[in-house]
């Protein structure tokens, strides 16, 4: 399907103010490094998984931060929506349409068919050389896995914390939680 632009703006790069004359029809709009792309929905296995994952976290994060998805990432020209972030609270508070990767503790994909190759290289990559401390890549198929990352200093790209396929994952970074991969599980 193809998205007009305003007549002599065809080749201009997108940005996020574009994103508002989109229509609300149920794809994922984001914008990489200028150029619109398009996903489809998420399915209910992902959107089950991404609610399990936020009501543990949501007990888990420290006091002055919460956890919140989707929500909309400036990395000027690149626009994405992680699908979760642990951000500060003060940051809710001041009611701004993105927030910038120096708010984001934690991001985390929940992979989809539609976004395989995003989720597991492009998304990691942009989020690592934003500085975003931490990343958790959460796939659904065939079974529920958990991969976590963390950013060391000097680092542009992650480096594997570990990666459960069943039990508990215990995380100690970016702060403490114990993850039962059986809730994730529908």
């Amino acid at each position: 399907m193809a998205v007009p632009r305003r007549p002599g703006h065809e080749f201009d790069p997108w940005t996020f103010s574009d994103l508002h004359d989109l229509p609300d029809d149920g794809w994922r709009y984001e914008i990489v490094d200028g150029s619109l792309t398009m996903t489809p929905p998420p399915g209910v296995r992902h959107e089950f998984v991404s609610a399990q994952l936020l009501l543990i976290l949501s007990r888990a994060v420290p006091g002055s931060h919460t956890v919140l998805g989707p929500v909309g990432l400036d990395l000027h020209p690149s626009y994405r929506t992680p699908d979760l972030c642990v951000i500060p609270r003060k940051v809710v508070r001041d009611d701004g349409e993105l927030v910038t990767p120096a708010d984001v503790l934690l991001a985390i994909e929940v992979v989809s068919p539609g976004s395989v190759t995003t989720d597991r290289v492009t998304k990691p990559a942009q989020y690592a050389k934003a500085g975003i401390p931490a990343y958790w890549r959460v796939e659904t198929r065939p079974q529920v896995s958990l991969t976590a990352y963390t950013l060391r200093a000097g680092d542009d790209v992650y480096s594997e914390l570990g990666s459960w396929h069943q039990g508990v994952a215990h995380l100690q970074q970016p702060f403490f939680v114990d993850v039962p991969l059986a809730e994730l599980t529908p």
